[in-house]
């Protein structure tokens, strides 16, 4: 009786893979505990990913294949090759197929798809097809998980996983913490109540805020923390602190248990009031350990604020940073600019918002350009005033053009102000605050030198908001391009990720 699943994650178009896949090593970890032999392959980390999957076919029972957007043409090659080699069931999940469920199920060579959480449709067909019965549905629709239900994340299922443990971080904490950085992604929730007219959460209607309970997140953080000599959680839920009372049972839980470490996680910003993050609940958090609060502040402009749904002002996000500033937690803070309705006044009020928040130590930010994140309001009025066109089949997802336009962080698109502006302004914003390199991140004083010019010269022109003639961005272009190839040649066969 065929017991193997294959559990692929495949390459993005960006290439990119500094994290763990940890939906697969969730859902690899229920299927172990119900007796399967799991087997995870990262196709960019692999010399040659399709030898690596053909070596692994033998005897296998089901191949699950993960895929965000930006993976949907990888995905694409590695199901075909698979099924010109055996005819193995091929299963697929992940956000592209929650949003695309019916395109993905058209797809040549795809047996099955899931939308949602997968742990528990994927163990159902795992079982039928052990039993040699044939699941009868081709899409499984969403369905809520029990989260306590579900058993302690195995990483070790993961060949790779000491690769991404000490995979360098382009977070700013990292010049705070202790070396060598040890790190793993924790997912203690999932679903945010949140309104954003901009997220995925809103559109695949996954508001509903499901948790783990805080005795059951420190039960599992404790023994992954001595097993793998770890110095970092990076907590990955969308929204950690919607129950304020779990968020401070698991840090006094942390620092009952003694555990020497930092971690992070992601806040809104209205939750600094006397009521939820107050100065002693700050002071606790500080005190386990909280290094990092990613704040999505979006925007410098009420107007755009509303128009997006945050339901924030831009006063509770100033309040948020000091509150960070106040306690030493580094204020990582997201801001979009050129979202569809802007002005040119919004966009400018964004960028002199940020600047104000320089003041700030322990402010950083990354900007990018509105992304049209597929199916939200705001990519749904693009469609309709003729500004987007939407793929309609899988195979025009993997169409160049139209995974730029979804996907790419930095591009001129049809509905922007002054694209070429918003382009360059992004790009000196997050030169500024190191978030694509930081001084921590440069071993060489030659490079570190260079360095500091290119961040120098982001600051003026961030200060004067002149980005015309952006020479020295191309510059830094080349520099920086230059400067990884280096390092992952230097390091290739180290075993450290390098984070791009």
């Amino acid at each position: 009786m065929k017991n193997k699943i294959i559990l692929i994650r495949p390459e993005n178009v960006y290439r990119y893979n500094n994290y763990p896949p940890l939906n697969l090593i969730s859902l690899g970890s229920i299927l172990k505990k119900n007796g399967f032999d799991v087997t995870i392959i990262n196709s960019i980390l692999e010399k040659d990913a399709y030898k690596t999957i053909q070596a692994e076919l033998n005897d296998a029972l089901v191949i699950g294949i993960t895929m965000l957007t930006s993976e949907v043409p990888d995905a694409l090659k590695v199901s075909n090759f698979i099924k010109k080699q055996a005819d193995i069931p091929i299963v697929v999940g992940g956000w592209h197929c929650t949003l695309f469920p019916e395109q993905i199920a058209n797809c040549e060579n795809i047996d099955y798809v899931i939308m949602g959480e997968g742990e528990e449709h994927f163990l159902e067909i795992a079982k039928n097809l052990r039993q040699g019965i044939k699941p009868k549905d081709r899409i499984y629709r969403k369905k809520i998980i029990d989260l306590d239900t579900l058993p302690i994340p195995d990483y070790t299922i993961d060949k790779n996983i000491e690769f991404f443990i000490r995979s360098s971080l382009q977070d700013q904490f990292s010049r705070y913490v202790k070396h060598p950085l040890r790190w793993l992604p924790y997912e203690s929730s999932r679903g945010c109540p949140s309104e954003c007219a901009f997220c995925i959460n809103v559109v695949t209607e996954n508001t509903r805020y499901r948790k783990k309970s805080a005795k059951k997140v420190v039960s599992e953080i404790v023994p992954i923390f001595k097993q793998f000599k770890l110095t970092h959680f990076k907590i990955i839920d969308d929204n950690f602190f919607v129950d304020i009372k779990r968020a401070r049972e698991i840090a006094e839980g942390i620092i009952e248990n003694g555990l020497d470490i930092t971690w992070d996680a992601e806040c809104r910003c209205d939750y600094f009031n006397d009521r939820q993050i107050n100065d002693d609940t700050l002071r606790l958090l500080k005190k386990s350990g909280l290094i990092q609060l990613t704040l999505g502040i979006e925007s410098g402009s009420q107007r755009t604020l509303d128009l997006i749904k945050k339901h924030i002002t831009f006063e509770q996000a100033e309040n948020a940073v000091i509150k960070c500033n106040q306690f030493g937690i580094i204020a990582r803070s997201s801001f979009m600019i050129e979202i569809p309705g802007e002005t040119m006044d919004d966009i400018q009020k964004t960028i002199k918002f940020i600047n104000k928040l320089r003041k700030y130590p322990y402010f950083s930010c990354g900007v990018t350009t509105f992304r049209p994140y597929p199916k939200c309001e705001l990519s749904e009025n693009l469609l309709k005033n003729g500004l987007l066109t939407e793929p309609q089949s899988c195979q025009d997802w993997a169409n160049s053009d139209a995974m730029a336009m979804y996907t790419a962080s930095e591009i001129i698109r049809p509905w922007q102000v002054d694209g070429r502006y918003s382009v360059s302004a992004c790009y000196y914003l997050n030169m500024e605050s190191g978030s694509r390199l930081g001084d921590h991140q440069i071993d060489n004083l030659s490079d570190k030198i260079k360095n500091n010019i290119f961040t120098f010269l982001a600051k003026v022109r961030n200060r004067l908001m002149f980005y015309a003639f952006p020479f020295d961005m191309e510059l830094y272009k080349k520099f920086f391009v230059s400067f990884y190839a280096k390092k992952q040649e230097t390091e290739k066969g180290s075993g450290v990720a390098i984070s791009k």
